[in-house]
C-alpha cells in the first residue's frame, strides 16, 4: 500500500509542477499582439499595411486595409501560428478597387526621385 500511495503523490506533484510550468509559459495578450504584429511586419508582402493587431483574452483581432484575399489568408495564418493565440478574429478590409495599390511602389518611387534630385 505504501508504494501506491507514494506513486499517487509523485503524479500529484508532477501535475502540479508541469501546471505550474506551463503557466510560466502561457503568454499574456500584450505578448501575443507583439509577437504576431512583429511577424506581420517581417513579411514583405504585409509589412506595408497598416494592420493593427490587439488581443483579447488569446483572441487575436486584426483589422486594417489590404489588397487581396491572399494578403488576408496570410496575416490570418501568421496570428494563427503564434503560441497562445485560441481563435483569430479577421475585420480585414480589402481595398475596394480591385486593383493592388502602389504604397510599396510610390514609397520606392519617392525614395529614387530624393536620390536623383540629390544627384543633379
Amino acid at each position: 500500500m505504501p508504494t501506491i500511495s507514494r506513486s499517487l503523490t509523485v503524479l500529484a506533484l508532477a501535475a502540479v509542477l508541469s501546471g505550474a510550468t506551463y503557466a510560466a509559459v502561457d503568454p499574456d495578450d500584450t505578448q501575443i499582439s507583439a509577437e504576431v504584429q512583429k511577424q506581420i511586419n517581417e513579411r514583405p508582402a504585409l509589412k506595408f499595411y497598416n494592420i493593427s493587431v490587439r488581443t483579447v483574452h488569446h483572441v487575436v483581432v486584426l483589422e486594417g486595409l489590404v489588397d487581396t484575399n491572399f494578403d488576408r489568408s496570410q496575416a490570418e495564418a501568421i496570428a494563427r501560428a503564434v503560441p497562445g493565440v485560441t481563435r483569430v478574429s479577421d475585420k480585414l478590409t480589402l481595398n475596394g478597387n480591385g486593383w493592388p495599390s502602389t504604397r510599396p511602389l510610390n514609397a520606392q518611387a519617392s525614395a529614387d526621385d530624393g536620390q536623383a534630385t540629390a544627384d543633379e
